[in-house]
């Protein structure tokens, strides 16, 4: 059976061109390919949250594509934004497997054990059998799905705000437990039925409210690009003179250069956790103000 392809194995990452002229988007993009990854733009997209419609990346020649109409988009201005991820796909060539599932890539972390995934799926595809869903989404991806809870007090309901793999058998959660223990301590029940889990902790005097943010972390290959809370400018500043919209990001919004206690206390625990990896910090704080953060805005895959 042909290697199923995990963050760990990407070489490739994907942004919506709109990046570039929203929340500080050229300072992320820059850091990232400053870094030596290699960087491409998805054209014909919507918005920028391009994990959420992308196709998911099984196998090398393999995508497994779904209907992008997840509940959240109920309203006129959010369809306004909604994109269309056929017309994408076809720019890029890509052979696409349609599964006629609703689902959002957002609520699709790939691991080594199989797929992890909010079972807020269940309520999308309520038209499905629950079983016949499960068998179908198992068919699909050629694994193990294995359902966390959700918390309806998160309306996206997606799982990498929740967990991600950080090695073979090894998951990282958020620190769900300083905002509701009771989902926390159901997700580390599941969850240590098939991973070892180590969670994210902040003692700090002040949290930040945004301290949820650095589990969303991007990872292609062996670069992670953990984000910052922090404002912080990559540009050179010989690019201000012909860089409009480097000049329009620098110090935007409520943000500043003062330094977000969480920020290094994270930093840390990733370089703890994963040593084999470059642990690369990404400043990103308007992206996360608007509900998201690196693996949100971005499309790892293997090429």
């Amino acid at each position: 059976m042909e290697k199923r392809i995990l963050d760990a194995d990407t070489n490739v990452c994907c942004f919506s061109r709109k990046l570039l002229a929203n929340s500080g988007g050229l300072n992320i993009v820059r850091r990232i390919n400053d870094s030596g990854v290699d960087v491409k733009f998805l054209d014909g997209t919507r918005d920028i949250w391009c994990r959420d419609y992308m196709p998911i990346q099984i196998t090398e020649d393999t995508y497994i594509g779904y209907e992008y109409t997840p509940d959240y988009l109920d309203t006129q201005y959010n369809l306004t934004y909604q994109t269309n991820p056929a017309r994408i796909n076809r720019t890029l060539e890509l052979d696409v497997k349609q599964t006629g599932i609703i689902l959002d890539g957002g609520n699709v972390v790939k691991t080594s054990k199989g797929i992890i995934m909010v079972d807020k799926v269940f309520n999308e595809n309520c038209h499905i059998p629950k079983e016949k869903l499960i068998n179908r989404l198992e068919k699909y991806f050629g694994c193990e799905i294995i359902f966390l809870p959700w918390d309806k007090e998160e309306k996206y309901g997606h799982a990498d705000g929740i967990v991600r793999e950080i090695s073979d058998g090894h998951v990282l959660m958020t620190n769900y437990h300083q905002y509701d223990r009771t989902y926390a301590d159901k997700f580390i029940k599941i969850l240590s039925s098939h991973f070892d889990v180590d969670v994210l902790d902040y003692n700090v005097k002040s949290r930040c409210r945004y301290n949820w943010c650095y589990i969303n972390f991007l990872r292609i290959g062996n670069k992670v690009f953990i984000p910052q809370l922090t404002w912080e400018d990559y540009s050179d500043p010989k690019d201000a003179a012909c860089s409009p919209e480097a000049n329009h990001f620098k110090g935007k919004g409520k943000w500043s250069h003062s330094r977000i206690e969480e920020d290094n206390l994270a930093l840390t625990q990733f370089r703890t956790l994963m040593p084999e990896c470059e642990i690369i910090p990404v400043s990103c704080p308007q992206i996360v103000e608007d509900g998201g953060a690196l693996n949100c805005i971005s499309w790892n895959i293997k090429r």
